[in-house]
């Protein structure tokens, strides 16, 4: 097995798939070299693939936390500084 074909498995979804779209790609239009190498990664893309969406997801949603509230901003007076002379 290739050393990217070890790889697969701990690669993310998104990495995956645009290795897909890049292995596709090369067997389109790479080198005799690429388009062969593409040709053996494909199948093996697509079997991790289909085994993920199979897979349940593990993904856990955190609960929100509350709306926070909405504080008026202190205008006029209540911003300005005491005055030193007073």
């Amino acid at each position: 097995m290739t050393p990217l074909a070890d790889m697969i498995p701990a690669m993310s979804d998104t990495d995956l798939k645009a290795l897909r779209a890049n292995a596709v790609r090369l067997s389109e239009t790479g080198s005799p070299a690429q388009m062969t190498a593409a040709a053996e990664i494909l199948p093996l893309i697509d079997t991790d693939l289909e085994r993920r969406a199979a897979a349940p997801s593990t993904t856990v949603k955190k609960p929100r936390a509350p709306a926070k509230k909405k504080v008026v901003p202190a205008t006029g007076h209540q911003t300005a500084l005491p005055d030193k002379a007073a």
